[in-house]
């Protein structure tokens, strides 16, 4: 397991799939696929099931703390979320090493609270939803299928974005 994520985090490294570039659009997935209800834990290893029971659109947002464009994107995420308040709901995905240690830590060295981190420091969600690129986000619709896929940074606060999370609700 170690080996796998060894490599995944060499690929980025070396790639660097890191980016903030206006083509990094979204990726609309023709035909929604069904999820399955998962487990994930945050990074005290407190469990959360990730599920349709809420009927909210869901974004999960994959990101790590080297990486400046997912930094750039989070505040803008906990606004979209404020703006939509019960209707969405955004999970922040950590693919560091050591989450544990460097999350809380890069939380509070750029002075952000509030924000409840998962733990992806194994890959598990990432390679269930075949994630290669730091930021990306999955978009989950209220049937609890997959619809899109944002990967790189965007606007989450144009009106694009604004408009694409409407049609969902």
């Amino acid at each position: 397991m170690h080996i796998n994520k060894i490599v995944f985090l060499s690929f980025l490294f070396f790639s660097n799939l890191s980016y903030s570039d206006n083509n990094n659009q979204q990726l609309l997935i023709k035909d929604p696929k069904k999820v399955e209800t998962f487990l994930v834990k945050d990074i005290n290893d407190v469990e959360k099931t990730i599920s349709n029971a809420e009927n909210k659109v869901l974004l999960l947002n994959f990101w790590a703390t080297w990486c400046a464009p997912c930094i750039k994107e989070i505040p803008e995420l906990i606004e979209l979320k404020e703006k939509f308040k019960n209707n969405i709901e955004v999970y922040f995905f950590s693919v560091d090493f050591n989450v544990k240690k460097t999350v809380p830590k890069f939380l509070k060295k750029n002075k952000i609270s509030g924000l409840s981190v998962l733990n992806d420091e194994k890959l598990k969600v990432s390679d269930k939803f075949e994630i290669k690129v730091m930021p990306t986000t999955v978009v989950i619709n209220k049937n609890f299928e997959e619809v899109a896929q944002v990967k790189g940074y965007v606007d989450w606060l144009s009106p694009e974005y604004i408009n694409f999370i409407k049609k969902l609700l």
